[in-house]
């Protein structure tokens, strides 16, 4: 083999070897780590969860395909808004605050903690729905979860109904993602930011 040929698959191999390592690296800081079909509640936490956190949960669990057949029709913050609308009504400026319409820069406002981009929390905090959970250790399946990854001066947000934290670790949320194409029960590692909040 000529000293070119070597050269050029040397570099080629480099290429495809950096090429793997910034798709991990992307993945791993953005995406579900993994996907459970099979995953419930664990059984010594229901005495603790309030009982309309048990509601939700049985509603998802039972109806979260029909909710969210595909991604394409039903994103995220569609999920989650057919879910509360089962239990309350939303207004539209609700359903916005939810989807995070803003025409800001999404970076700084998740840097300040702006409450545009608390959606769920933020939208169930001001129409007095709920209430907003802000120690990790009060945190209970079924209750609701935004939250954002600043990864490459990009912002990639996601929103769902908790299903289980590892507090700095990882979150696991019913949800609808592409990874999915739609519902589907999602296990992320512990984002950049995270807001909590409980439907009452």
């Amino acid at each position: 083999m000529s000293a070119t040929k070597k050269i050029v698959i040397t570099i080629a191999v480099g290429l495809t070897m950096t090429a793997i390592g910034l798709l991990f690296s992307y993945w791993i800081n953005t995406q579900p780590v993994w996907v459970s079909i099979n995953m419930i509640v664990d059984r010594d936490l229901l005495p603790t969860i309030p009982v309309q956190n048990i509601q939700i949960i049985n509603f998802v669990e039972t109806h979260g395909q029909e909710l969210a057949p595909d991604y394409e029709g039903t994103v995220c913050t569609e999920f989650v808004i057919k879910v509360i609308e089962k239990f309350k009504n939303l207004t539209q400026e609700e359903k916005q605050l939810i989807r995070i319409i803003t025409t800001e820069q999404l970076d700084s406002l998740i840097i300040m903690d702006a409450p545009i981009i608390k959606g769920v929390q933020t939208a169930i905090i001001k129409g007095g729905k709920g209430i907003e959970i802000d120690k990790f250790k009060d945190v209970k399946p079924g209750d609701f979860v935004q939250f954002w990854n600043l990864f490459k001066d990009k912002e990639y947000g996601h929103c769902g109904i908790v299903l289980e934290i590892v507090p700095n670790e990882s979150i696991t949320v019913y949800s609808s993602h592409p990874v999915t194409n739609g519902y589907g029960k999602h296990k992320f590692l512990w984002p950049d930011k995270i807001y909590f909040a409980r439907l009452e």
